[in-house]
């Protein structure tokens, strides 16, 4: 049942639906064919006159126009009464019984009536042809509606400025003061007559008026030619009937104008181009328009009655350019915005259409100019702020220090900054554009490195960065360049060259070199500081037990020669470990005034008896060096190691050494590559013409140890020795070389002078006197020794091993001493610590200090009791004078 039910309530649902379809189509059908019919309408028009009529058919092409412009379906229907030539009662008559019989079934909505005729017409038979329909005029005369009873009408009155044209006249022709009407009798001559006499009075004192009505065309010729110069005509358009020809109003008004020697006015458009000069005339079609306006109104809802009757003239001043010529009026004498015909053609004329389009297409062209200019401008302010962009830039890569350049895919220079044409020794950019790495780089190898990895650059797209690079120019200066290679890409993201930017880095590479040199020695200095106490330890122990063995035996002995010998080596080893010490860890032991020229004569004597014959060697002194603050034995030391170095160098081919002295004033960048101050310095130089160094050797002439010779012929510590002593003297050493060019080593030392003074120290040979000496020192060998050496010598000794045992003797003061003579490196206390307790104890003690390390005597230095640091290994002549020195003097 449910099924059942629900089908059936579906069923119904469909059907309802169906029905409300149908429904709303036939109501919106219905809708439409009456909408449809509301817009269709029918209007009648009721021509006074004839087709061809100038005025009117004026009039019907605006109200065509006007009724075409509108969202009504119009059917128009044109009726003509021909009154120009036919306006008798039995016309009228049978006119009346022709539109009876025509529209006697027609309900038009609106009827339009033109001029007098057509006006009179309606308004007399409206009831019988057309009760009650909405009346529009035009063109009709010297109307007043207040005496027109009929109701539902409106229209426009053929309202014309006569005063605008008589005063035009009178100004264009300031002689004239006779005005001659021309017109006819018909309805609407003289309802325009009528118009006229209403403004002649105004014109009474300046004007006179007469009147040329239904005359014949013929008269008319002949009265136009008997006119006194005074005169001027205004015409009226009407018809004359001469035999069976009809004259229109223009052939009227031409028969008239060209037998006229005085000027011809109008009041109508229509009739200008016929001889007539111009005026403020009225036009067909503005009136026509206006009338179909106000028929539309009255379509639309509006009642004629509510619409007001336009009375207000609306003429135009237009004149025709032919009589304009042949009556001298000039164009400037004719009232603003008047319109002239027949004027001629401007140099060529176009169509509308074409001269709209011609104008549009200018304005868009404007349009578009003003575009192109406005962008014109805009791209130079864009190029203006370009060129100033790119003149920054290029200002900017000129002025950073680093090499710029850049290449195109074939390798070929692009562009560089000032600072890479300048490092290449070039003048200008332009001398690198177009150009190889081959044309501007004298390095062949830099020039092979550097064409490979533009090749790799471009073809893999690989970048390399701080990549150090060593470049020889012609002179054959070093130079160090650390340089950055990266691809250029266009906008594309192809890749059009190689950008090259490089740092000059030959100052940081060689103060790298010398921060390494110095680490170097700081470490060799670290290891000799530490092994120099224990050999000087164990040489001290072997010179004096050497002493005191020979003092035991006879001279002329093999035994006392084998101790000498041994004696010697000692004190050869001595020297060596003072030689470790000197570069390692310089010290200004010994600094004294010292007058160089002497100890480069000291050299030159020297050198000149042990050299071969094929060496020659040449000094030079400039005059006037003064003494400096020196160790004259490190510095005699240092000049023989440069000059032995020379004749190792020359021995085989012989050759010649230069050594010379003179004062040099280093500017701030020579400086800074020595780690020196600027200023003035002397200047120590030793150069030969041997066969120079090369380059990879010239970065280690200065280590430790190193030696180009056999190993049998030195111990590579001669340059090493050179650098260490010249440092100890706050100097620096610069080596100069290239192979096949000899080598020259320039010692700078600091222009200090100083006076000089009498020796500190000397051998003493006087017999000693008493005195009690407590020695301590912990190296078992010396401490069995040493006191030998001093008990020799007449001194009373007291040793001790151990620093804490020689503190306890002071304190419990059971015995006197005259002299402490303490080393420097012992267990528990050592010897500065020691002193420090004594004094505390003994402060008039005099102390000797005895070490194997020369930065004891830096320590010692602030302890006024210790008179001499005395460093190892020593011989027994020179611990006697020192010790009588201290006692005794």
């Amino acid at each position: 049942m449910e099924p059942m039910i629900r089908a059936y309530l579906t069923l119904l649902g469909r059907t309802c639906t169906v029905m409300l379809c149908i429904v709303c189509s036939y109501s919106w059908s219905t809708r439409a064919a009456f909408s449809q019919d509301n817009l269709n309408k029918s209007i009648l028009y009721i021509n006074s006159y004839h087709n061809g009529y100038q005025w009117s058919d004026g009039i019907l092409d605006g109200i065509r126009d006007r009724l075409g412009q509108s969202r009504y379906k119009i059917d128009l229907q044109i009726e003509y009464m021909d009154a120009k030539k036919f306006n008798k009662r039995p016309v009228i008559s049978e006119i009346l019984d022709l539109f009876h019989a025509k529209f006697s079934n027609e309900d038009f909505d609106v009827i339009i009536v033109s001029d007098d005729d057509a006006f009179n017409f309606a308004v007399k038979y409206r009831q019988v042809l057309f009760p009650d329909t909405a009346i529009v005029f035009c063109g009709v005369n010297d109307l007043n509606a207040n005496e027109i009873d009929v109701g539902n009408f409106t229209g426009v009155v053929e309202s014309f400025e006569l005063g605008k044209t008589i005063e035009i006249a009178l100004q264009l022709h300031p002689q004239k003061n006779r005005m001659i009407v021309v017109g006819d009798s018909s309805t609407a001559g003289l309802a325009i007559k009528k118009q006229i006499e209403n403004i002649v009075p105004t014109y009474k004192n300046r004007l006179e008026v007469d009147y040329w009505v239904q005359v014949e065309l013929d008269e008319l010729q002949q009265r136009v030619k008997q006119l006194s110069d005074n005169s001027f005509l205004f015409f009226i358009p009407y018809y004359q009937i001469i035999g069976n020809h009809f004259y229109t109003a223009e052939e009227v008004m031409e028969s008239i104008s060209s037998y006229s020697n005085v000027p011809l006015y109008t009041a109508w458009e229509f009739l200008l181009g016929h001889g007539a000069v111009g005026g403020s005339v009225l036009s067909g079609f503005d009136h026509g328009q206006l009338a179909a306006k106000m028929a539309l109104d009255i379509l639309d809802g509006t009642a004629a009655d509510s619409i007001s009757i336009k009375y207000e003239p609306s003429g135009l001043y237009i004149f025709d350019y032919n009589l304009m010529q042949r009556l001298g009026i000039s164009e400037n004498s004719l009232p603003p915005n008047s319109k002239i015909i027949n004027a001629p053609d401007p140099f060529y004329e176009l169509p509308r259409e074409l001269f709209w389009t011609i104008i549009v297409s200018f304005i868009l062209l404007l349009f578009v100019l003003v575009f192109l200019i406005g962008n014109i401008f805009a791209r130079r302010r864009v190029e203006k702020r370009i060129k100033d962009q790119l003149t920054f830039q290029e200002t900017l890569i000129d002025t950073i220090p680093q090499l710029v350049s850049w290449k195109d895919a074939r390798g070929r220079y692009v562009g560089a900054n000032l600072t890479f044409v300048n490092f290449f020794g070039l003048q200008e950019i332009a001398e690198v554009v177009a150009k190889k790495t081959r044309d501007v780089v004298f390095d062949q190898d830099y020039v092979d490195w550097s064409i490979e990895t533009d090749k790799v650059v471009v073809s893999g797209a690989q970048a390399f960065r701080k990549i150090r690079k060593r470049l020889v120019d012609e002179s054959g200066e070093v130079s160090w360049l650390e340089l950055n290679k990266v691809p250029l890409r266009d906008q594309n993201g192809r890749i059009t060259g190689v950008l090259t930017t490089a740092e000059n880095v030959t100052r940081e590479h060689n103060l790298e070199k010398q921060l390494l040199q110095s680490q170097k020695m700081e470490a060799i200095g670290t290891l000799a500081g530490g092994i120099a106490h224990d050999f000087n330890n164990i040489l001290t122990s072997i010179i004096n037990s050497t002493e005191l063995a020979i003092g035991d035996i006879p001279g002329d002995t093999q035994t006392s020669k084998d101790l000498e010998r041994v004696l010697k080596a000692a004190h050869r080893g001595g020297r060596v470990v003072k030689q470790i010490l000197t570069f390692s860890r310089p010290s200004q032991e010994g600094f004294r005034a010292t007058d160089l020229k002497q100890v480069i004569a000291e050299v030159i004597a020297l050198m000149e008896v042990s050299l071969p014959g094929n060496i020659i060697m040449r000094s030079y002194v400039a005059p006037g060096i003064r003494r400096i603050y020196a160790d004259p034995t490190q510095i005699h030391q240092a000049i023989m190691n440069l000059c032995t170095n020379a004749f190792h160098e020359l021995r085989e081919h012989g050759g010649e050494i230069q050594l010379r002295l003179e004062e040099a004033l280093l500017e701030s960048e020579e400086a800074a590559y020595m780690e020196l101050a600027a200023g003035n310095y002397v200047r120590i130089t030793v150069k030969d013409n041997g066969p120079g160094i090369s380059p990879e050797a010239i970065d280690k002439v200065f280590d430790p140890f190193y030696s180009s010779k056999d190993k049998s012929e030195g111990t590579g510590l001669g340059l090493t020795v050179v650098l260490g002593i010249t440092k100890s003297h706050l100097g620096g050493v610069r080596v100069q070389s290239l192979p096949g060019e000899g080598a020259t080593f320039e010692i700078y030392l600091p222009k200090v002078e100083a006076d000089p003074l009498p020796d500190v120290l000397a051998s003493k040979t006087e017999a000693p006197r008493e005195a009690h000496i407590l020695f301590v020192e912990d190296d078992k060998d010396q401490l069995l020794t040493v006191p030998r050496i001093l008990e020799k010598l007449g001194y009373q000794v007291t040793a001790r091993g151990d620093s804490s045992e020689a503190l306890d003797l002071f304190i419990r003061q059971e015995q006197y001493f005259d002299l402490l003579i303490t080393d420097f490196d012992m267990p528990n206390l050592n010897g500065i610590e020691l002193v420090n307790e004594i004094i505390q104890i003994n402060e008039t003690l005099p102390v000797i200090m005895i070490s194997g390390r020369e930065d004891a005597v830096g320590l010692a230095e602030s302890i006024d009791n210790i008179k001499k640091v005395f460093l190892k290994p020593y011989r027994q002549d020179e611990l006697a004078g020192l010790i009588f020195t201290t006692l005794f003097e």
